[in-house]
């Protein structure tokens, strides 16, 4: 057990790694002015980073959510076994109901994490402050209330997230003990259809977390921040913004995430034939 875990954190952490230049292009694109637009697509934002920021300024933040997969990951695969265990016929609603308990815990810890990421990500220029020196600027403004700030739809977006991502994998998988192939292909459609299943979600969150860094803030709760953007930007695009980029992470990140996993667990001798095992799924990403 522990084994699992140590071996979901790191594959998580490789998750990371590869993922979070195109999440920072994701968060640039829901967070930018619509009347004043820097960015005119995914491509054209991950060039202008690169070039003004350099490959740092696609890395801003990332050291809040490899702080964080660790816990993470404890809380998804100890909410997860749990409620399975419960459900002891195993079919395919029990997987959403289990990711979905676990989509809702895990909130908890990843509403004050990407908090920090956010803030981080959207600054221009070079950052002085790490993710947690932001997270103490605002507890010391603002207390409880700053550090969850956006923690309702944090909850609203990865309830159902990970309810769809477990089930996804369950239904590819057929529910069998799958090759390493087949764990990365099913792991990539996973993350992929999970985030399709909630994105407008995401932008919101991201909006309101984002609110009032360069400015007044804006937004006074999220329903708020619905209506106001859907009156600037005349319509629903803006739920969409950043989709593409956040499709394309998903399938690698997961994928990796689940190789990283399936060759550490093969490296051990508890599990010498791993690849007729069944995996632990790791994070969402």
């Amino acid at each position: 057990m522990a084994y699992d875990f140590a071996a979901g954190c790191i594959g998580g952490c490789a998750g990371v790694i590869v993922g979070h230049p195109l999440d920072t292009v994701k968060v640039r694109l829901q967070t930018q002015d619509f009347k004043n637009p820097v960015y005119r697509g995914a491509w054209h934002c991950f060039k202008t980073i690169l070039k003004i920021e350099s490959v740092k300024g696609l890395y801003k933040g990332v050291t809040s959510p490899l702080a964080g997969v660790g816990v993470i990951n404890a809380v998804v695969f100890g909410t997860y076994g749990n409620v399975q265990r419960y459900y002891e016929g195993g079919n395919l609603l029990s997987q959403f109901i289990a990711g979905a308990a676990a989509g809702l815990l895990q909130s908890f810890i990843c509403s004050p994490m990407e908090l920090a990421k956010i803030r981080l990500q959207v600054e221009k220029g070079k950052s002085k402050l790490g993710s947690l020196d932001c997270l103490i600027k605002i507890w010391k403004k603002q207390r409880i209330r700053g550090i969850y700030k956006g923690f309702s739809m944090t909850a609203i977006r990865d309830t159902p997230a990970f309810g769809v991502y477990f089930f996804t994998y369950e239904f590819l998988t057929g529910g069998k003990h799958v090759s390493t192939l087949n764990m990365m292909f099913s792991g990539g459609i996973a993350g992929m259809a999970s985030w399709l299943a909630v994105y407008p979600s995401d932008v919101i969150k991201s909006r309101l977390q984002s609110d009032g860094i360069f400015g007044p803030r804006r937004y006074k709760n999220a329903l708020h921040c619905l209506r106001l953007s859907i009156q600037e930007e005349r319509g629903y695009s803006f739920l969409t913004r950043g989709l593409l980029s956040t499709c394309v992470r998903a399938f690698p990140v997961n994928a990796v995430t689940f190789t990283v996993v399936t060759w550490l667990m093969r490296l051990s001798e508890l599990m010498p034939t791993y690849d007729k095992q069944p995996l632990q799924q790791p994070q969402q990403q």
